[in-house]
C-alpha cells in the first residue's frame, strides 16, 4: 500500500478517480494500487460505465460537426440597427431541458458523495464541479443533437470583419440553442446577450457571461435575424449597442 492510504482510503477516491477529479498525488496513488488490484480496477470500470449513462442526453455528435461551426460566412452581413427596442419578455431555458440536465447533475452528485464517502470541503468543491461539468456535457449533447435534425433552423452568427462567430440552431418547438465559435471573452464587467429579432421587436433570449459556452433558449414563431451584443454584466432589457455578431434567417 501507498502512502499512508489504506485500502479502504482507495476505495472511497475510485468514483472520483474514474471521473478525473483527484488530485495528483491522489492519482498517482490510485494508479500504484490499480496495478495489483484487479477488485478496484473493476470497480473503476464500473463507475465510468454509470457516468457515462448519465453524460448521455441526446444523439451522438455527428463528425465534422465542430469543424461546420467554427467556418465563417463568405460574406459579411449587412449592418443591423439595434437602436429602437420594444418591452421584451426574458425567455428561460425549456423545462424539458432544464429537468434533465439538473436530474443528471443531482444523480452524479448523489453518486460521488457515495463514491467520495466523505464530507470535507474538498469533497463537496469536487462534487460541484463534476455537477457543473455534467451539465455542460448534457447542453452540448443536446445541441450536438439539434444540429444533426434537418429540420431545424440554423444561422450562422458572423462579425462585420469575419473574426467572430457564433452558430445558433432552434429546433420545430422553439428550443433553441446558441452554440459559439469564436467570441473572444469580455472584460470584467461586461457580458454577451442574445438577441432574437423580428419586424415589430428585438427580443433578449438571455445572458450569456463573458466567456459563453453552449446556451438553452426557447423561441416559438418567426424570426428575421439572431445577434449577439456586448453589454454591462447583468444585462438589459433595452439596447442600442451594435451586435458584436448577427445571422439573418433564410424566411
Amino acid at each position: 500500500m501507498s502512502g499512508t492510504f489504506s485500502h479502504q482510503d482507495i476505495e472511497e477516491l475510485l468514483g472520483a478517480f474514474a471521473l478525473d477529479a483527484v488530485d495528483d498525488d491522489e492519482r498517482d496513488i490510485v494508479e500504484a494500487h490499480l496495478a495489483a488490484c484487479p477488485r478496484c480496477r473493476a470497480e473503476v470500470e464500473r463507475h465510468r460505465e454509470t457516468a457515462a449513462l448519465l453524460a448521455q442526453a441526446g444523439e451522438r455528435a455527428p463528425e465534422g460537426v465542430w469543424d461546420r461551426i467554427a467556418e465563417s460566412l463568405e460574406e459579411a452581413p449587412p449592418a443591423l440597427d439595434l437602436a429602437p427596442v420594444s418591452p421584451i419578455a426574458r425567455r428561460t431555458i425549456p423545462l424539458r431541458l432544464a429537468a434533465a440536465t439538473m436530474a443528471a447533475a443531482a444523480a452524479v452528485a448523489l453518486f460521488l458523495g457515495v463514491a467520495l464517502g466523505r464530507h470535507d470541503n474538498h469533497g463537496v468543491d469536487r462534487i460541484y464541479r463534476l455537477a457543473q461539468a455534467m451539465q455542460e456535457a448534457n447542453l452540448n449533447s443536446a445541441a450536438f443533437a439539434a444540429l444533426s435534425d434537418g429540420s431545424a433552423e440554423q444561422v450562422t452568427l458572423a462579425s462585420t470583419d469575419g473574426k467572430s462567430s457564433a452558430r445558433v440552431v432552434r429546433l420545430r418547438d422553439g428550443t433553441g440553442y446558441l452554440v459559439p465559435g469564436t467570441l473572444a471573452p469580455l472584460p470584467e464587467g461586461r457580458v454577451y446577450q442574445l438577441w432574437a429579432v423580428r419586424s415589430d421587436a428585438k427580443i433578449s433570449l438571455g445572458v450569456l457571461g463573458a466567456n459563453p459556452g453552449v446556451t438553452a433558449f426557447r423561441m416559438t414563431g418567426p424570426v428575421s435575424a439572431y445577434a449577439v451584443t456586448d453589454e454591462a454584466a447583468g444585462g438589459v432589457a433595452t439596447t442600442s449597442n451594435q451586435p458584436v455578431v448577427v445571422g439573418f434567417t433564410k424566411a
